[in-house]
């Protein structure tokens, strides 16, 4: 099957077509840097790792960049609370995405470009479209003039009664929007120098450069947020296409929300997840498959009890890969039809729940042949391909460590049954179990992804 991906311009699935055969140009939006991101952040950047590696699956090589906001009203709002500068606290919440997302497995990123490292390029980037009649300046500050723009509208009906932005700024109509704000009293010592005045840049503004500049403005896929399509997307897209008469991106990616208590988690609702505490408390394999165990335009709500099954799952497929001598390095790929299943799923719109699904079926037939001392060589090598396969997309697999000790399967019972008691908070046969585990030499501890077995010394 060949890749398709949902396109949000046209609200259907289409065949992914790249605009070179050799390299897909992505860009996703970033952190804003005021705050330490939270799990429903992460579902988003998971999600962009996702593509990625699919895309790398279909043989694309691909160039990615996901941007950090590192000026913003949240941030100087921030440098104001904390007494602090400006560098001082976005380089603390960046360097916090930057190992969240190594902890998430999500592969780097070919850009990570800061805002702040492109005003003068933004400076530029105004002037052009204030010489085009496609802005305007008002006490200092600059807007994009919607009504100067036809095509303007890409993602939503404009007629509707949509939530506008800096409605107090007299600008001339009420979907116009903000390149350049003047700076106020609050602002402090955080301003750059234009020729309209001080100030800094919008942050619709903000992506459009950046694109601009790194990939000449013209991308195969643009991601984001389901929350980011209007005005966000919007205004970038805006921007570049008044400018340079082509589309900004041919395909356009969002990802739905993740709730808690049947709301969008957020910052500002106060009702978001700490991602570093859940990853402690649950190991960074759980949370990565939590985060991609539902199809990313679904609605997904938090709870322990999806994070536990999950955890069971992880378990199951590392107790799995043990029945086999694994080599990473030496698995040569050559997809069988149960393979190509599971990347069909993947190039429907990146059903990782369908994938998940055809994997975990595989895993049950197999099971029973070893019950049954029935499994060929044949069989071996399609579960050697398929674990590598697997783990080419979800990576929760350290391939390096699964045969550190070669524990009896009696002992993988127990583990099983004790990690049941403790989920159902029977401390007493948890710890019951443990004292078994002892008698046959062995130790067992508690730690931050699960339970580590070790022999007695």
């Amino acid at each position: 099957m060949s890749l398709k991906l949902y396109n949000s311009l046209s609200s259907k699935k289409e065949v992914f077509k790249s605009i070179s055969d050799k390299k897909v140009k992505t860009y996703g939006c970033g952190p804003t840097v005021y705050n330490y991101p939270h799990l429903g952040n992460f579902r988003t950047f998971v999600f962009y790792d996702l593509l990625n590696r699919v895309l790398q699956l279909n043989g694309f090589e691909t160039e990615t960049a996901v941007n950090i906001t590192d000026i913003d009203d949240k941030i100087i709002d921030r440098v104001n609370q904390e007494n602090a500068s400006l560098k001082e606290i976005t380089s603390k919440y960046e360097l916090s995405f930057l190992e969240l997302s190594k902890s998430l497995k999500i592969l780097p990123n070919n850009h990570n470009p800061r805002a702040t490292e492109y005003v003068e390029e933004m400076i530029e980037f105004i002037k052009a479209l204030i010489n085009q009649d496609l802005a305007y300046e008002i006490n200092g500050n600059i807007f994009f003039d919607t009504e100067a723009y036809p095509k303007y509208g890409k993602f939503v009906n404009i007629s509707d009664d949509l939530k506008t932005e800096d409605n107090e700024l007299s600008k001339k109509n009420r979907n116009d929007f903000t390149l350049w704000k003047a700076k106020k009293d609050s602002d402090g010592d955080i301003f750059w120098n234009s020729d309209w005045g001080k100030g800094r840049p919008g942050w619709h503004t903000e992506c459009a450069v950046m694109i601009k500049t790194l990939f000449d403005g013209r991308l195969d896929i643009h991601c984001g947020g389901i929350d980011l399509k209007f005005p966000h997307h919007e205004n970038e897209s805006a921007q570049i296409e008044a400018i340079q008469k082509h589309n900004l991106s041919n395909y356009w990616l969002h990802a739905e929300h993740l709730n808690i208590n049947d709301e969008k988690m957020s910052k500002s609702l106060g009702n978001f997840i700490d991602v570093s505490t859940l990853i402690q408390k649950n190991g960074s394999d759980v949370v990565r498959l939590f985060l991609l165990s539902a199809h990313y335009r679904t609605k997904v709500s938090f709870s322990q009890k999806k994070l536990d099954e999950c955890k069971k799952m992880v378990e199951k497929i590392k107790r799995f890969a043990k029945n086999f001598n694994i080599d990473s390095k030496n698995i040569e790929l050559k997809f069988s039809s149960e393979h190509k299943l599971f990347i069909d799923a993947l190039n429907d719109d990146l059903n990782t729940p369908g994938a998940i699904g055809v994997f975990f079926s595989f895993i049950s037939e197999i099971n029973k042949k070893i019950a049954e001392n029935s499994i060929s060589d044949v069989d071996k090598e399609k579960s050697l391909v398929f674990l590598k396969l697997f783990n080419s997309i979800f990576d929760i697999l350290d391939f390096n460590n699964l045969h550190d000790q070669n524990i009896p399967s009696e002992l993988q019972d127990l583990l099983v049954s004790r990690q049941e008691a403790r989920e159902n908070l029977d401390w007493k046969l948890s710890d019951s179990i443990r004292e078994k585990i002892e008698t046959l030499g062995w130790q067992v501890e508690d730690t931050s992804s699960g339970q580590n077995l070790s022999k007695k010394k």
